[in-house]
């Protein structure tokens, strides 16, 4: 006769959830561990910043230059002792004794022939002398008269020029800013002035009586001898500017 005896059943230990959570963290961690280092893997770290190189530049040293060695020149040879001059005897003073006077000679003449005697003329019964003419006298050289036109055209020139000094410009024909120019005939004798007109006026009356007192008062120049006692009549424009009496 045979006793069964059943078989306990399996039952985890106590602490076994323990060992499998703790296995499951092991297994976590080394996943983990195992993606970091694929991640490194596929990315390379950075290759490290170069160090830095400190570098300085010197300027080259020249070259010295070569120097030359000068050529000594020869010594030259010691002078020779030249010998001391003698000194040389003081020249006597010579003294000249006057000299006498040489005796002139008379200047030796030629000698002279005596002229062979002149041969007698023919007696001819003497003729009357005739004194000599007269020189004629020198005729007197021509005395050319003056050009009366040429000295005349000269003093109306030189009466224009006195006439245009005298003149006294108006000031109301100043004011008003007012030129022109009087045409004025005038008899004139020896410097004396007379007959006093104006052929043509300037339009403007203050002007035409300053014309006729530059022509009554200018200081005439003296009339030439050519023209002196001659009574001539003169026609002069009188310029009225104001530029020329500014």
């Amino acid at each position: 006769m045979s006793v069964a005896h059943d078989a306990p059943a399996w039952r985890e230990p106590r602490g076994g959830g323990r060992w499998t959570a703790s296995l499951g963290l092991a297994l976590l961690l080394e996943a983990a561990l195992l993606a970091v280092m694929a991640w490194l893997a596929s990315h390379p770290a950075p290759p490290p910043p170069p160090i830095p190189v400190e570098i300085t530049l010197t300027q080259p040293r020249p070259l010295p230059k070569p120097v030359l060695a000068k050529p000594t020149p020869p010594k030259p040879p010691p002078p020779k002792p030249q010998p001391k001059p003698k000194p040389l005897p003081k020249p006597k003073p010579v003294v000249h004794p006057h000299p006498r006077p040489k005796p002139i000679a008379p200047p030796v003449q030629p000698h002279l022939q005596p002229p062979p005697p002149a041969p007698r003329a023919a007696l001819k019964p003497a003729m009357p002398v005739v004194p000599p003419a007269p020189a004629p006298k020198p005729r007197p050289l021509p005395v050319h008269a003056p050009d009366l036109a040429a000295v005349r055209l000269n003093f109306e020139g030189a009466l224009r020029e006195a006439v245009q000094a005298a003149v006294r410009y108006p000031e109301s024909a100043r004011l008003m800013h007012v030129g022109g120019r009087v045409l004025v005939s005038f008899r004139m004798l020896d410097g004396k002035v007379s007959d006093i007109a104006v052929v043509q006026s300037s339009g403007i009356g203050s002007l035409d009586r300053a014309a006729r007192a530059a022509v009554a008062d200018a200081p005439y120049p003296p009339t030439p001898a050519a023209l002196s006692g001659q009574a001539m009549r003169f026609r002069i424009w009188v310029r009225f500017h104001l530029d020329d009496n500014s």
